[in-house]
């Protein structure tokens, strides 16, 4: 028998696979023979067959490629025989005040009379442990909430101290260009800036709280003066660089993003949507170096949810919140006489929502010219559940013709610098956060594969997917 299968077989026991829902970090983790999958490198390069990485408490000790390698006395090992170990993903765009149901966005569809917005918003603030489980189940290790409730930063800090949690970036309430009242309750996620200092003074309400990012929506209705938004922006932006802290912008009309970037946005998070991206608007984000999240399925949440079509994916049956999901109907039951007209009338048309395809080519045009693609799902809103819906996203953005490796970087590496974290994280390497997924199937062959997660490791702790989400109540 071969040696290091001998010493497997052996140490199996050490898994613990049968017993809660992670694992207590051994002095040190081996994963053996499996596929090391480096997005960070290009072809042949970023992919190792039959490697080893050791984790030494919440940090990545060695990665020893290519070849089987003496373990250190006492290791805890898991077999990766078979397996593919990707670092864990990044999701760049979620929101924890919004769940993904039905009721979430009573400015999209208000079914207040169901459930009352105030009891909505109370229960994702109840479930906050169960989203942030979804989120390791599915092998999302770090997150990126860009804009919500002043309550954000209690995530933050109760992400940081829970068991079980991804890394949490959050930007404050947004610095809208128009109100949004349907979700103002007593911490409103979305405050409007009639003016350039009512802006700064919103930045200023929100700076002693260290936000990741100061968050502009950046709606240009018809009529509006679209240069006297952009000097909001602008005044918006420059108090967060002031203090050192970077601007993300919701523009998704070229018109807008390129206003955004003008006025110095940082991360553009979502894509144009209206045109084709010019010129212009590629110099001017690759100008300062700014990122791009293309948010392709998010949408398509909202249509095929108000058309009855929406679905769960093999995914989402496995991996999210089974109280979400079993939400996901209840239009059916709703008297019609209770549902806007338009909502009525896609529901009695049934018709799957085309792709989106200016987004599409979009994404491509901006990832061919070298511009930083990251992944993101803007879950929380209507379709796009915390968690699993990463699979949906990176499966349209390989649909747009970025390779599965491409896709990976964009959920990875590049996913860890949106979210301002150290320049090891998303990466397997030495010294790197031990924040790893190992899965069933071969994620550069199809992106789809992701969703094939067996284990996830956070700042080096084990965890089971199936029983991270049996032990959701």
């Amino acid at each position: 028998m071969n040696p290091l299968r001998a010493l497997l077989l052996a140490a199996i026991g050490s898994l613990g696979l049968g017993a809660g829902t992670g694992s207590a970090a051994a002095p040190i983790v081996a994963i053996v023979n499996a596929t090391v999958v480096l997005p960070d490198r290009d072809g042949s390069d970023a992919i190792h067959p039959h490697s080893t990485v050791l984790i030494d408490g919440s940090r990545i000790s060695d990665v020893r490629l290519n070849s089987p390698a003496p373990l250190p006395t006492g290791a805890q090992v898991v077999d990766g025989a078979g397996r593919w170990l990707i670092p864990g993903l990044t999701d760049g765009h979620v929101h924890f005040f919004q769940s993904g149901n039905v009721y979430t966005r009573p400015d999209a569809l208000d079914l207040t009379k169901q459930v009352p917005y105030a009891i909505e918003v109370a229960r994702n603030k109840a479930r906050l442990s169960a989203t942030f489980k979804v989120w390791i189940a599915s092998g999302v290790t770090t997150v990126i909430d860009v804009g919500g409730p002043m309550w954000n930063f209690e995530v933050r800090k109760a992400a940081r101290a829970a068991d079980v949690s991804p890394y949490a970036a959050v930007a404050g309430p947004l610095v809208s260009m128009v109100a949004d009242p349907k979700l103002e309750l007593d911490d409103p996620p979305i405050i409007k800036a009639a003016s350039a200092q009512e802006g700064v003074d919103l930045v200023a309400r929100q700076l002693p709280y260290k936000p990741d990012y100061i968050k502009v929506w950046f709606i240009h209705k018809d009529g509006t003066d679209l240069a006297a938004q952009e000097a909001i922006v602008r005044a918006v932006g420059d108090a967060a660089h002031k203090a050192g802290v970077p601007l993300a912008v919701h523009a998704t009309e070229l018109a807008t993003a390129k206003a955004a970037l003008r006025a110095g946005a940082d991360y553009l998070v979502h894509s144009v949507q209206d045109e084709p991206v010019d010129a212009d608007f590629i110099d001017l984000i690759k100008r300062d170096h700014a990122l791009y999240c293309p948010t392709l399925w998010v949408l398509s949440g909202y249509r095929t949810t108000f058309s009855g079509l929406w679905r769960p994916t093999q995914a989402e049956q496995r991996l999210a919140d089974p109280r979400i999901l079993s939400m996901m109907r209840d239009l059916q039951g709703i008297p019609k006489e209770d549902l806007p007209p338009r909502v009525v009338q896609l529901m009695a048309e049934a018709k799957e929502p085309e792709p989106p395809a200016m987004m599409l080519r979009n994404l491509k045009t901006v990832h061919d010219a070298g511009v930083p693609v990251v992944m993101g799902t803007d879950a929380g809103n209507i379709g796009t559940l915390h968690g699993p819906s990463v699979f949906r996203e990176m499966a349209l953005m390989q649909q747009a013709g970025l390779t599965p490796l491409q896709v990976l970087r964009a959920a990875t590496v590049t996913g860890a610098r949106a979210a301002r974290r150290e320049a090891l994280a998303g990466v397997i390497a030495p010294g790197a956060p031990a924040d790893l997924v190992l899965l069933d199937a071969d994620p550069t062959i199809d992106i789809s594969n992701t969703a094939r997660v067996f284990r996830v490791f956070r700042n080096g702790r084990m965890f089971d997917p199936d029983q991270l989400i049996a032990s959701i109540r």
